[in-house]
């Protein structure tokens, strides 16, 4: 369990004091809806990787958090967002730890799927004073998810729909992921997707493409663009996700920002943020979550890029996934202390 316990409520600062993105999205609360990917995350910190066989080394903390969208929801919820989780859940030990953490921040799981015997994925962490990673993962078991009516009336009437990559890979939700997103799409509801590292395996490519095609925000690290695309560069790889079909293209860059690759060709690049980093697990989400969250909001991908950005800073200054996603507090004083005026 976390070493400390996560933020309260108490802990988020009032609306005059926050940026004027962030009071947007609060007063606007976009509905998100999220499919698939509600993992645990089982964090192990140590003091080096690799783990060497038969030699010894403390284990300085462990965290059961949500992983996976399970930092998109938190983070969203805590901006304003009304969050709202499609997928299945286990009712095992771990599936139960998730579905209280997730219930606790306010993420809505009306229409998560349970059952009684099933398991929940279950993704081993560990992260070392570096910040590298390593990640291991036991699928979770349990019937397949189903599109009932009323989880197709959550898609049509979401603000946003938000797709993970990993839920082309998920045993339980992949199945329906495609036709998840083509109902939100024919509803005129946009499709946000981060398809993450999977995106260049072999085995979910032309799902991958499907919804690339799709969408009107993709987002992705620079370099997970450029091995889908078999592009020179991320420039060139971002033209390419375009040609595919996707409208806006945000690409992540790490510790050097992000670039936005704007409809009509215009490209911005937003810097990075010197901030000291502890642990980059759940970055990425929390950007997603900030990014979906202001461009509903405030109408304007750049601003909400680089508003993610200052998010997505606030995230690494601290271990962990799930409930060390970042609080309000954390990332108003991280847009403060960086001169981040939004």
């Amino acid at each position: 369990m976390p070493d400390s316990p996560p933020p309260s409520a108490s802990d988020q600062p009032p609306s005059a004091g926050l940026p004027p993105v962030l009071v947007a999205i609060r007063e606007r609360a976009p509905r998100l809806v999220c499919y698939g990917d509600l993992v645990t995350d089982l964090v192990i910190a140590v003091e080096r990787l690799p783990i060497e066989a038969d030699r010894v080394q403390a284990i300085r903390a462990v965290q059961v958090e949500p992983g996976g969208a399970g930092n998109f929801l938190i983070t969203a919820a805590r901006l304003g967002a009304q969050a709202l989780a499609l997928g299945t859940i286990g009712d095992d030990y771990y599936g139960q730890q998730t579905f209280n953490a997730l219930a606790a921040e306010g993420v809505e799981l009306r229409l998560v799927q349970r059952g009684e015997g099933t398991t929940n994925v279950l993704v081993l962490v560990i992260v070392d004073e570096a910040g590298r990673h390593v990640f291991l993962v036991r699928e979770g078991e349990g019937p397949p998810l189903t599109l009932d009516a009323a989880t197709r009336n959550a898609i049509r009437q979401a603000d946003a729909f938000f797709l993970p990559g990993y839920a082309l890979q998920e045993q339980r939700v992949r199945h329906c992921a495609l036709e998840a997103a083509q109902i939100a799409v024919a509803a005129g509801v946009p499709l946000i997707s981060d398809l993450g590292p999977i995106v260049s395996e072999a085995s979910v490519r032309l799902a991958a493409e499907a919804i690339t095609r799709l969408s009107t925000l993709s987002v992705l690290t620079a370099d997970e663009a450029v091995r889908f695309t078999h592009a020179t560069d991320a420039a060139a790889a971002a033209r390419a996700l375009q040609a595919l079909g996707a409208q806006w293209v945000v690409l992540k860059r790490g510790p050097q920002g992000c670039t936005v690759y704007a409809p009509n060709g215009t490209t911005y690049v937003i810097n990075g943020l010197p901030v000291p980093v502890q642990d980059t697990t759940a970055a990425g989400d929390a950007f997603d979550a900030a990014l979906v969250a202001a461009w509903i909001a405030c109408g304007d991908v750049v601003r909400a890029a680089a508003f993610a950005n200052c998010v997505g800073a606030a995230k690494v200054q601290k271990l962990g996934s799930g409930r060390q996603c970042p609080t309000l507090a954390e990332i108003a004083h991280t847009c403060a202390t960086q001169g981040v005026v939004l």
